[in-house]
């Protein structure tokens, strides 16, 4: 157990606003990929050590006693998919997602910490440069549908191990002068999206990768671009974009957008992966995979975070315990009826109950008193017009229909 709180000690946590932002990502996220064809599916978030060692991945956190057998916490979602699909008796082709905690021992850069919110998506089957274009456009939809700031999709392509082999190659000068974070990465290519300045003016100054690829990578790129162009969707073709040697191969991609102060973020990366399947021990199979990092799409929402919370439907106001006991009872009636309400459990007055109701964006402010109660009357204030009137209290779920519905 101790292994494990010094493993997680660093998890992403945030008061009320912060969950409404990160609650409004997944979401909005989970039902982008649903209209993209992906099925949610959960797998463990406890996985055999060297599960993502083995997919290219590292920086795991082992649990367990030294000398017995361990585990390691989730830091491969799509790794996680993979593993999932290939102990089950899958499909040919299946486009799976879930959401959960990805857990990163050596996490770096803004809003990301070793224990962080993900969706992930992972494509089976499919090696036409139509599931890459797909990808790019699920991307965008989700940049348009969570209205990120400056929200753009980039692909490259970092070609074949060959290819590969001979851009590091043609960097040996370069490669020293890289940060000492990127210098300890085993992605010799991790500079090309560090934010360290130095590792950015690094970037600028390489040769781009796509002078070094070979001819397959290079009509299997622009077939992706075609189809792109074709579907009406536009993309940025970055030739220096490098990231995830080891990982992916081919081509990759990031949604990226700003963040509230203007910094420029990597909200999502994804690319080909088509021998992960293999690398876990199962028949060679091509996929495409994408993971959204939850917190960082939150930081580039527009807007603060209470307006991402629900607004409430039907506020109770009340005074006197028989009037608030009378309001608890209407409330749950509400609930039942399908509308979200909240009741006030202080005394406090009216004005402050009020107060309360307009900060929670109250539809409706129901109001009763112990004479009112006596009367079998309530009070109803309608927020949007800022119409006040008293109604029997009989008829209080007929008249909340009416407006909210």
């Amino acid at each position: 157990m101790a292994a494990l709180l010094d493993g997680v000690a660093d998890v992403s946590e945030g008061g009320p606003a912060d969950a409404a932002r990160w609650r409004f990502v997944r979401r909005r996220g989970v039902a982008v990929f649903q209209a993209h064809g992906y099925t949610e599916v959960r797998p463990a978030v406890i996985e055999p050590e060297g599960l993502a060692l083995a997919a290219g991945t590292r920086g795991a956190i082992a649990i367990g006693p030294d000398g017995e057998e361990r585990a390691e916490l989730r830091a491969d979602p799509q790794a996680s998919l993979a593993r999932l699909w290939a102990r089950g008796k899958p499909d040919e082709f299946v486009r799976w997602m879930s959401a959960g905690t990805v857990f990163d021992q050596n996490a770096h850069g803004a809003h990301r910490v070793r224990g962080w919110a993900a969706l992930t998506g992972l494509v089976i089957g499919a090696a036409d440069p139509a599931a890459d274009a797909e990808a790019a456009i699920l991307l965008q939809s989700l940049a348009g549908d969570l209205s990120l700031r400056e929200g753009e999709v980039t692909v490259g392509t970092l070609g074949d191990t060959a290819d590969l082999r001979g851009y590091t190659g043609a960097l040996s000068e370069l490669l020293p002068l890289r940060c000492p974070i990127c210098q300890a990465a085993p992605d010799v290519l991790r500079f090309f999206t560090c934010e360290d300045e130095g590792c950015r003016a690094l970037a600028q100054s390489a040769p781009p990768l796509r002078d070094f690829l070979g001819v397959a990578a290079l009509k299997h790129h622009e077939a992706m671009l075609a189809i792109l162009e074709a579907a009406g969707f536009h993309v940025t073709d970055d030739p220096r974009m490098a990231f995830g040697q080891g990982r992916y191969q081919g081509t990759v991609m990031e949604l990226r957008a700003r963040d509230a102060t203007g910094a420029m973020l990597g909200v999502a990366r994804g690319g080909r992966r088509d021998d992960l399947v293999s690398r876990l021990g199962a028949p060679p199979v091509p996929a495409f995979g994408l993971t959204v990092g939850v917190a960082r799409a939150a930081a580039c929402l527009r807007g603060d975070g209470e307006s991402y919370e629900q607004a409430c439907e039907v506020f109770f106001a009340s005074r006197g315990a028989g009037a608030r006991a009378w309001a608890l009872k209407s409330a749950a009636a509400g609930r039942a009826l399908g509308f979200r309400t909240d009741v006030e459990l202080r005394d406090i007055s009216w004005e402050q109950q009020v107060a309360r109701a307009e900060k929670m964006r109250a539809r409706v402010v129901v109001l009763a008193g112990e004479a009112e109660r006596k009367k079998g009357e309530v009070a109803l204030r309608d927020m949007r017009v800022h119409e006040f009137r008293r109604i029997p209290e009989e008829t209080l779920l007929t008249e909340l229909k009416r407006i909210l519905r």
